[in-house]
């Protein structure tokens, strides 16, 4: 009993020590953050991230993450965030940005789409977005991201994609693609496979319509 009394009495003597230790820790202006390193930021900046965290001249980094990941978090377009601390005096950023499918019009000037078809809040001309052009509808971006998911090739070459009634056409050079609101994964590779298949084979075509279960129809051009 007088053993687990000493051990007892030993361990909380070690957690007053830590705890004791941490404070002075957090008083060191060694440890003080002077750098603000941003990972997985494709159109937010370091700069930007910086003037939403707000951080106080002189706070350690050892201060609680958990309210500075929030005001992460409370930026436009992030996902999610979280903060890793470098010593001496460093905080890495990590997030996710919302990924932007498209691009549309809206008073004049372009926006980004997400996959539900809402604006973004970044600047479409930092970096410089490389995206199809599409109406503001949560159906048109729904089938964009699934084709960017399955086939980034496919993906990289539509000019523009749109409403027709309940289905989706998706513009790509001169020619129209037609998908079902919920096109799968595999229709849209079957698609894939038809369009290699008259290519290499030579053949023109004017469009073609994975609208109908297992099959891929080919119209217009030589085909």
């Amino acid at each position: 009993m007088k053993r687990r009394l000493l051990l007892a009495a030993g361990a909380l003597a070690l957690v007053a020590v830590l705890l004791a230790g941490s404070r002075l820790v957090r008083r060191l202006s060694f440890f003080e953050v002077r750098r603000i390193e941003l990972v997985g930021g494709h159109y937010l900046t370091p700069t930007a991230v910086a003037r939403a965290l707000a951080i106080p001249s002189g706070t350690s980094i050892f201060e609680d993450k958990a309210p500075l990941e929030a005001r992460v978090l409370g930026m436009a377009g992030v996902r999610e965030a979280r903060i890793a601390r470098r010593i001496p005096g460093t905080l890495r950023v990590t997030i996710r940005e919302a990924e932007a499918v498209a691009l549309t019009e809206r008073n004049g000037r372009l926006v980004l789409l997400d996959a539900r078809g809402r604006a973004l809040p970044f600047d479409p001309t930092s970096p410089a977005a490389d995206l199809p052009l599409a109406d503001p509808d949560p159906v048109v971006a729904g089938v964009l991201e699934r084709v960017r998911e399955t086939d980034p090739d496919l993906f990289a070459g539509i000019d523009r994609g749109r409403r027709v009634r309940q289905d989706v056409v998706l513009e790509i050079g001169g020619g129209r693609v037609f998908f079902r609101a919920d096109a799968t994964d595999e229709e849209i590779r079957d698609l894939v496979l038809i369009r290699d298949l008259l290519t290499r084979e030579r053949k023109s075509w004017r469009e073609l319509d994975a609208r109908f279960s297992s099959r891929v129809i080919v119209r217009g051009g030589d085909a």
